[in-house]
């Protein structure tokens, strides 16, 4: 009996493995993964970066964001993103926020150049 079940397992085991690699059955999309948009701006060093951020993301309406990560002083006020790169060294800088939701469904990135003095 138990050779039986054994044998019935690994026959069942076998053919979720083909239909999968065949291509029968999709595995399910991954729940919870939101897609990332990403900004992209550029400002000279010295200066102060302000921003109207986007409407929507990924189709969602957004009202107001929240900052999750920024350089120092960087702040959002509704879609209004500020950040006084007065000492801030030439390079790229990452910015994230998230709609300002119980539960945020979309991540929005960012990327701020900051070039040298004219």
């Amino acid at each position: 009996m138990r050779t039986f079940a054994l044998q019935a397992a690994l026959a069942s085991f076998v053919a979720a493995v083909l239909i999968v690699t065949m291509g029968w059955v999709k595995p399910p999309d991954a729940t919870g993964v939101a897609p990332v948009d990403t900004l992209q701006l550029t400002i000279e060093a010295g200066t102060v970066l302000t921003t109207t951020l986007p409407a929507s993301l990924s189709g969602t309406e957004v009202r107001r964001y929240r900052l999750i990560d920024g350089p120092p002083f960087s702040g959002v006020a509704g879609r209004t993103l500020a950040w006084p790169a007065a000492d801030a060294d030439p390079g790229t800088y990452e910015i994230v926020l998230v709609p300002d939701t119980d539960a945020p469904t979309d991540t929005l990135f960012v990327q701020v150049q900051v070039d040298a003095d004219a």
